[in-house]
């Protein structure tokens, strides 16, 4: 089922168009409605459609202007329908220039809609298919892979030997890979081969960036890897950190409407030199150990969750790095299986002993990290005569996941009451900075450095309203306030209050309130 924004000001024109269309026989639904260009960009930077069926002529935003902005920073693949009452060739000259499907005529019947509506799922399902047949995909692959150029890209990323930064140069040029700037990072598109062949979305992800000499993607095992180089100085890579994640919000959109779901992406710390792409890819893998724990968040950075540095020493070896993330992140499920990792098998007492030190090492790390002593954990019982009755397998690995499961309840605490903070950070941006009618999410992300994605998901979560419309509360309320107090003018109150049109403030306010800003004061003096 393909999803579809109707965005029209007519509200009986909306009204009777998706009233009457048959959208479910044809394999569509409608997932948002707006009057105006304005509540279209919000809905569709949120919850993006298969489909936008637009007017051009619109308050606050036109429907031309509404999809350029779509098409510049949100998606190029979303399929646009116009229904305009303007039969004039510079419009639809401007519909093609923004890759319109379809430009139609009003009054239009709902037997043309349908019609539409035939041909509209036929370019959607024909882009789909475009990835359905595997092995003609492979076959491609093999016939345009090159080689050797391959084999250095993954030598790029490769820890095993370190390789010298003008062999690197030489070696890009030879093979004509794009490898010049001043920062670098690697980001990594994890693809579950039971699902979709990784050949797929290669093909997808080298179409998008043919024109990009930023952004160098290659397959590898089960991976497509994406290494994005910027000419930018180093006091740039917050600037940089944006632009990845732009680019790979416009990618996972891409992937979406191919592939009707989204796959998890991990993005590396930012390095300055060629030589130490290992680590940024070693941090890109870190940074998909989360998908699990955030579901809902596919694209990862691992300063959107936490400053784990401290916690990534040298030959930290799979169990230790089990044992952290289960405490720090996951649940007492998966703290228990971490902890009965280290004594699976074990039968002599040196070794039982040595395990206990090696763990309640780890366990006293985390709990340092969170102001906490490990010692503190069992409440009332005294560790050390603790620890002296451990003295076989059981009882060590039973009190090592007594340890555990308390510091992973601790880390759960501290990992909420972070959220909390992050949240209440963010609204007092907001609210020192509302007044701004060029203010928005990049503002505040910028400031809490996090990426947009994840903000969004943990704001949304944590207010159970979304950024948007949480700006947009705390602006109807100020103007509430200056409407009851004070006898500034509307246009006044709107620029005050961040509304940088009076008709679009008068709009959003009688819409979230029932009434017009006139009535309000009226009623509240």
């Amino acid at each position: 089922m393909y999803t579809i924004l109707l965005a029209d000001d007519e509200d009986e024109v909306r009204k009777s168009i998706k009233d009457l269309t048959p959208w479910n026989e044809y394999g569509f639904e409608i997932i948002g409605e707006a009057s105006n260009g304005m509540e279209a960009l919000d809905f569709v930077q949120e919850t993006l459609p298969d489909v936008i069926i637009t007017d051009i002529k619109m308050p606050y935003l036109d429907g031309i202007s509404f999809i350029e902005k779509v098409r510049k920073s949100i998606s190029t693949n979303v399929d646009v329908i116009i229904l305009s009452g303007y039969d004039e060739f510079t419009f639809a000259q401007t519909a093609m220039r923004l890759n319109v499907s379809e430009y139609v005529l009003k009054p239009v019947s709902i037997e043309s809609i349908c019609e539409i509506l035939k041909r509209t799922k036929t370019r959607l399902d024909r882009d789909r298919a475009k990835v359905s047949d595997s092995s003609k995909l492979e076959a491609f692959y093999k016939e345009a892979i090159e080689v050797y150029r391959e084999k250095y890209l993954v030598s790029l990323i490769s820890p095993t030997r370190r390789q010298d930064a003008e062999l690197i140069a030489e070696k890009a040029k030879e093979y004509g890979v794009p490898l010049s700037g001043n920062l670098y990072a690697v980001a990594i598109i994890d693809l579950p081969t039971e699902t979709l062949s990784s050949v797929a979305v290669a093909e997808i992800i080298e179409e998008a960036t043919a024109d990009n000499d930023e952004i160098i993607p290659f397959q590898y095992e089960n991976q497509i890897v994406m290494i994005f180089t910027s000419k930018m100085q180093s006091g740039f890579s917050t600037l940089f950190s944006k632009q990845i994640n732009r680019s790979l919000s416009m990618l996972q959109s891409r992937i979406i409407h191919y592939f009707s779901r989204a796959y998890n992406m991990g993005i590396g710390e930012i390095v300055t030199e060629t030589t130490a792409l290992p680590e940024s890819y070693r941090g890109a893998l870190e940074a998909l150990n989360y998908s699990q724990l955030y579901p809902e968040q596919h694209i990862i950075t691992l300063s959107d969750v936490e400053n784990i540095e401290n916690d990534r020493a040298e030959n930290l070896g799979d169990q230790r790095t089990e044992l952290v993330m289960a405490i720090k992140f996951g649940n007492q499920e998966d703290t228990r299986k971490a902890v009965h990792a280290f004594f699976e098998g074990l039968t002599e007492t040196v070794n039982i002993q040595n395990t206990v030190i090696k763990v309640l090492s780890i366990i006293s790390e985390i709990c340092s990290s969170y102001g906490r002593n490990v010692a503190a954990l069992l409440e009332d019982e005294d560790l050390f005569i603790a620890l002296s009755h451990a003295n076989n397998r059981s009882r060590s690995e039973a009190l090592m996941t007594k340890l555990a499961l308390r510091a992973n309840e601790s880390a759960t605490g501290a990992r909420e009451n972070s959220h909390i903070q992050f949240v209440e950070n963010a609204k007092r941006i907001i609210k020192e900075n509302y007044s701004n009618p060029l203010f928005g999410l990049e503002h505040v992300t910028d400031e809490i450095s996090v990426s947009p994605a994840y903000f969004s998901t943990t704001f949304k979560k944590e207010t159970g309203v979304s950024f948007v419309q949480y700006l947009t509360n705390v602006r109807l309320e100020k103007a509430k306030e200056l409407l009851k107090n004070t006898d500034a003018k509307t246009y006044e109150i709107a620029e005050k209050t961040g509304f940088s049109e009076p008709n679009y403030f008068s709009f959003i306010f009688k819409k979230n309130l029932g009434i017009s800003p006139s009535q309000y004061r009226a009623k509240n003096r």
